[in-house]
């Protein structure tokens, strides 16, 4: 006697699973781990009872109308029967109702013959472990979705520009370069565009290594660039208008409304390089060539700081996948790169006169090249590790701007929102709870912050930072941690 199921309106995007199986008590395990949080279809024949968190299905499994509750939803079919011409049967039926993204099947019978997919079926050995496979799957299903959302915000377009920030780091361009492969663009046609340079040595070394161009572009220039994909970036970052902006794909916070095809901005990721991969393993690639998993693995370490802040379960499993496909040697000429006279005596001024007051390290380089910006954050890095320190900036002037660079111990420290609350207004500004970056028009500054020189400059900005930070102008402890506590004691 066959019992028909309503159809029941999907919970939400996440894919779901049908169940067809003689074995329910594999399903308790489950539960607590793949299935959590998913909706759950359910046949395990007219004798069993169905559990209360999941749709029950009756009939006959071999027929397509059985399943017909699931038309036109997101779902897995596992199918774990015991006699495989029945489970053949049953995975036919299942594709004959609706399409679901994958139909895997337990092997009982150990058949070696299967191999890993056949009959557009994936085999799954009885001894394997169904929740990591589900899950496996599922990633899988969401990466492909997300790259037909990118290629149908591109509408068909077989060229594009991949806009990365002013000065890009190596999340950025990992991430362009895999997302350029993942869509099949050609470098000549779709290039990586910046409108400001790449300034650090090691993201030069990067370049060089790779032999990709990260090219230039000016304003005038950019129109003509459209369709935009933003990586690694979203477009309140840019100070001018943006032509056409096709995709964004990053994982920083969102900072004001804009418009764009396709958004895939998932702020829980430590970089955006762990994004890029995905997309790239859900394109038609078997596998990431070395020089490429190299530099998506250069960008996951330096976004969390080797994994040691903001970093998820998607980049810590990345970067297992990527490790043993990276060039080591390569990787460490990246991270070693050369300096020149200039920027090593930048540095031996500055710590000439270090001073941390009241949890907060603060340099102030003068004025430098422009070509030179690089060195505000690698100093910033360095002086967060002085004695009291729990935040760390160091600025400098190039050009006709003011840059300044962040650095925290503790994401309590909230440095992107407060230094983009603060120094936005200028030009730009934003980043990480522990990492953060200002670049503002010096004559700008100057109109709000009047100043005289190199010195009465860094007091101003020293004010304002204090001010960003949550404390008053006159030296107010901002924000701290335990241990920058117990180091002034």
């Amino acid at each position: 006697m066959t019992d028909r199921t309503k159809a029941v309106p999907s919970s939400g995007s996440k894919v779901g699973v049908l169940f067809v199986s003689d074995q329910p008590g594999r399903l308790q395990a489950l539960r607590q781990s793949a299935l959590a949080g998913r909706e759950v279809f359910l046949w395990t024949g007219d004798h069993h009872r169905v559990p209360n968190w999941s749709v029950p299905l009756r009939g006959d499994p071999a027929k397509s109308e059985t399943f017909a509750p699931l038309e036109g939803r997101d779902a897995i079919a596992v199918i774990d029967l015991a006699d495989e011409t029945r489970a053949r049967r049953v995975a036919r039926a299942v594709r004959g109702a609706f399409p679901p993204a994958s139909i895997l099947v337990i092997d009982h019978w150990r058949k070696a013959h299967h191999g890993p997919a056949r009959d557009g079926l994936r085999w799954l050995d009885e001894g394997e472990l169904l929740a990591d496979a589900i899950e496996l799957v599922l990633r899988r299903v969401a990466s492909h979705k997300r790259l037909r959302g990118l290629r149908r915000a591109l509408r068909g377009r077989r060229t594009c520009a991949f806009l990365v920030q002013n000065d890009p780091d190596p999340d950025a361009i990992a991430s362009a370069l895999a997302l350029r492969r993942a869509l099949g663009m050609r470098p000549e046609r779709s290039p990586i565009i910046t409108l400001g340079y790449v300034t650090r040595p090691e993201n030069r070394r990067l370049i060089e290594e790779l032999g990709v161009v990260v090219a230039h572009v000016t304003r005038r220039e950019l129109a003509a660039s459209a369709p935009l994909v933003l990586v690694d970036v979203q477009p309140p970052y840019f100070t001018v208008p943006l032509p056409e902006v096709a995709a964004v794909v990053d994982h920083h916070p969102t900072t004001g409304a804009y418009r764009s095809g396709f958004r895939d901005v998932r702020t829980w990721f430590g970089a955006s390089a762990t994004m890029a991969a995905e997309y790239l393993l859900a394109s038609d690639e078997q596998e990431i060539a070395t020089p490429l998993a190299t530099a998506l693995l250069y960008g996951i370490v330096t976004d969390t700081k080797s994994l040691s802040r903001s970093a998820s379960d998607d980049d810590l499993q990345m970067f297992a996948y990527l490790f043993p496909r990276a060039d080591q040697a390569m990787l460490r000429r990246i991270q070693h790169p050369s300096y020149g006279t200039l920027a090593l005596k930048r540095f031996g001024d500055a710590l000439q006169r270090p001073r941390v007051h009241e949890g907060l390290a603060y340099v102030h380089l003068g004025r430098l090249p422009e070509d030179q910006e690089h060195i505000v954050a690698q100093l910033a890095e360095f002086c967060l590790g002085m004695a009291g320190a729990s935040v760390s900036a160091v600025s400098g002037v190039f050009g006709t701007n003011l840059v300044m660079s962040t650095r925290a111990l503790s994401p309590a420290a909230r440095l992107g929102e407060r230094l983009r609350a603060e120094f936005k207004r200028y030009g730009s500004a934003g980043g990480h709870p522990v990492m953060a970056k200002a670049v503002m028009d010096l004559e700008a500054w100057r109109r709000v912050h009047p100043f005289t020189d190199s010195r009465s400059l860094e007091r101003t900005v020293q004010r304002a930072l204090r001010k960003a930070l949550g404390g008053s102008p006159n030296g107010t402890k901002p924000v701290s941690s335990p241990s920058a506590a117990r180091a002034r004691r």
